[in-house]
């Protein structure tokens, strides 16, 4: 089966088959990891071995569009396209201005286990928690210092750290295609993160049902790569040859997309997640939110968890990048790679897209994690928060 370049295709695009023609792409940059067993944790029919590392490349390769036509609304659940809706009672947005992060002690395991929101009312946006921005509702920090990254979250199975071997999976891409996001929500357990793309349809219908079965959310930010905007991931990318201000519009825009979310992920971001001047104030921005970030492991030379540390700024990074190569095969070796690491470190981060391969594969996976001895585990509880030091 010939391999995709999945995150070179901008946000919500179907992978095109490669061509004879055309240079060979390659986006994604991940760590080395050395496989120390002989067989794969995961074996399918294709009867895959460990995989060998990935060779990392810059992300300055990509030449795809998108349209500035591409469907921005969602949908009511009605039928009719509509904005996810606004809050009653809610002062309006004020002037950006600058401000100080101060950290807000993260509770204890106990306090959260009173502040999550029950999972009948987990598709409602929390008033504390949202205020109405230009384009639509936004998150906050609540006025006794809840988070969204707290409040949104699902708990462990596990608490605290006994030597469980954690596996974090995230699907991106979600809200774009109906089928994949049908797939994905109906298939794969709770613990699996779902990060949804601003431009997909029907997000507030989706993130509703994906709420209610258990799902933690993110949010995919389209950011600058190199050679934009030839290379483009979308409109309202954020920039580095823009202002704060203009910058704050755009990230504000993606984040009144959806509501109930954890945190936020980059989409490319080669050139913002390497500028610093650019990206501390986005980081302020989204920490003095209440928001946690998932940088996807792309990017070679990202200053994301340097910067992240001074915006103190809840921290994770991906390990791999499953469905690279959309092949059963392929996809099987990155899961194995994932159990290695987990096994290997006690945490291991993998992302794949919402295709139907990679569902099917993700389920079967997550169907065997106990009896692998691994622990499929939500994002929120693996950051690295500044608040706990």
């Amino acid at each position: 089966m010939p391999a995709f370049d999945d995150l070179d295709a901008p946000l919500g695009q179907k992978p095109e088959k490669k061509s004879n023609l055309r240079p060979v792409f390659v986006l994604v940059a991940f760590l080395a990891i050395a496989a120390t067993t002989g067989a794969g944790y995961f074996l399918t029919n294709d009867n895959p071995q460990i995989a060998k590392p990935v060779t990392a490349e810059n992300q300055n390769t990509s030449t795809a569009k998108v349209e500035a036509s591409a469907t921005l609304s969602t949908d009511n659940g009605e039928g009719a396209e509509t904005g996810p809706g606004e809050l009653t009672e809610i002062e309006p947005e004020g002037e950006l201005t600058e401000r100080v992060v101060s950290p807000t002690k993260r509770p204890s395991n106990q306090e959260l286990a009173q502040i999550r929101q029950k999972l009948p009312l987990a598709h409602i946006p929390d008033k504390q928690l949202s205020e109405q921005g230009a384009t639509g509702i936004i998150p906050k920090r609540s006025p006794d210092g809840l988070r969204a990254m707290d409040v949104y979250s699902r708990p462990p199975l596990t608490e605290g750290n006994f030597g469980v071997a954690r596996v974090v999976l995230i699907v991106g891409g979600m809200g774009i295609s109906q089928s994949g996001t049908q797939q994905a929500i109906k298939t794969l357990p709770g613990e699996v993160t779902f990060a949804f793309a601003p431009y997909g349809n029907s997000l507030s219908r989706w993130m509703q049902a994906a709420r209610k079965s258990g799902h933690e959310l993110l949010l995919q930010i389209p950011m600058e790569p190199f050679g934009y905007p030839q290379n483009s991931p979308g409109i309202h990318t954020l920039r580095t040859d823009v202002s704060t201000e203009e910058n704050f519009a755009s990230l504000h825009w993606g984040m009144s997309r959806l509501t109930n979310y954890v945190g936020v992920m980059n989409y490319l971001g080669g050139k913002l997640m390497g500028d610093n001047k650019s990206l501390r104030p986005i980081f302020d921005e989204i920490a003095e939110r209440g928001l946690l970030f998932v940088e996807d492991g792309s990017i070679n030379n990202s200053l994301g968890e340097e910067t992240a540390k001074q915006s103190l700024l809840p921290y994770a990074k991906a390990h791999i990048l499953i469905d690279r190569i959309n092949s059963r095969a392929e996809i099987a070796k990155q899961l194995n790679l994932l159990a290695t690491e987990a096994k290997r470190t006690g945490l291991a981060i993998g992302i794949a897209n919402a295709f139907p391969e990679s569902i099917k594969m993700i389920a079967q996976f997550a169907s065997k994690a106990k009896e692998l001895k691994l622990e499929i585990t939500p994002v929120s509880a693996i950051v690295s928060d500044p608040s706990e030091k």
